[in-house]
């Protein structure tokens, strides 16, 4: 009988195991091809991005390159034209195989119908913060002559007066009136470096100030914008209802927005120096 020692070493040995190689390497690759066959390895779509653009466009593409479109939601958006596409999800330059369900939310035409709140006999900072939870926005603050400062006593569309529970579209912009009073206290600017839009506008609003020219960036959606600079600066004491100007643009990060207050901050207490000098 043959020992191990010597069949280890003799040609059928050898050629065995090259056959268990080769066996063990179609196997492999037999079952390498079932799984890119099973899940269409490398045939990846890269999506668009159809932000902003009409839904037939996606709806066109995703015909062609087997996708489908669910609509998940239609939300009223001025900026919009109506049926254009506000989010995508997956969301653009994903890679997505044939097949994939697209999800978006896309722009009504119809805007939502909300009650106007009775703002009368508020204050200021809370009649602000009722009409945006009630879906409403500020149009500006008309002070009128009164004994109690910032106490609203109107509400109103332009010059026309509107009534509690009137049904008005989302978004529709509101004018509040409120009292001067007899000794006003001065309006404090405040810090609305790196907010987006309407939370600086609001914060404004809550403060007795209302908004001066404000100024976009070409080529900046304006939700994803944010101040970089406002006048008059930070802690300025003004009359109620006067006007504050901003400037939007981008900030990348943490360390660009502190620098951007620093700024600020600085160039506002040498102002001041300046005024008790003078």
């Amino acid at each position: 009988m043959m020992k191990f020692t010597d069949f280890i070493k003799s040609k059928l040995f050898f050629r065995n195991l090259a056959l268990m190689v080769v066996v063990t390497l179609i196997l492999i690759w037999l079952i390498l091809q079932s799984l890119k066959l099973y899940t269409r390895h490398g045939q990846f779509i890269l999506l668009p991005d159809f932000t902003g653009k009409p839904l037939d466009e996606l709806v066109q593409f995703a015909d062609e390159k087997g996708l489908k479109v669910i609509i998940t939601d239609s939300i009223y958006d001025e900026n919009m034209p109506p049926r254009s596409i506000r989010v995508m999800d997956p969301q653009p330059n994903t890679g997505v195989k044939s097949g994939r369900k697209i999800y978006v939310t896309i722009a009504s035409g119809t805007p939502d119908l909300v009650p106007m709140p009775d703002i009368r006999e508020l204050s200021l900072r809370q009649a602000v913060e009722t009409l945006v939870l009630s879906g409403l926005r500020i149009d500006y603050i008309s002070y009128v002559e009164g004994p109690f400062q910032n106490s609203v006593i109107g509400q109103r569309i332009g010059t026309r007066n509107v009534n509690p529970g009137e049904l008005l579209p989302r978004n529709s912009k509101i004018v509040i009136v409120v009292e001067k009073g007899d000794n006003p206290v001065p309006a404090v600017v405040p810090d609305v470096i790196g907010l987006h839009p309407y939370e600086a506008y609001n914060t404004l609003f809550r403060s007795g100030l209302n908004l001066g020219k404000i100024s976009f960036p070409d080529g900046i959606p304006q939700d994803s914008a944010m101040v970089i600079h406002q006048e008059p600066g930070i802690e300025t004491r003004l009359t109620p209802g006067s006007y504050v100007s901003l400037v939007f643009g981008q900030i990348k990060d943490a360390k660009q927005l502190k620098s951007l207050r620093q700024h600020h901050q600085n160039r506002d207490s040498i102002i001041d120096e300046n005024e008790e000098e003078f």
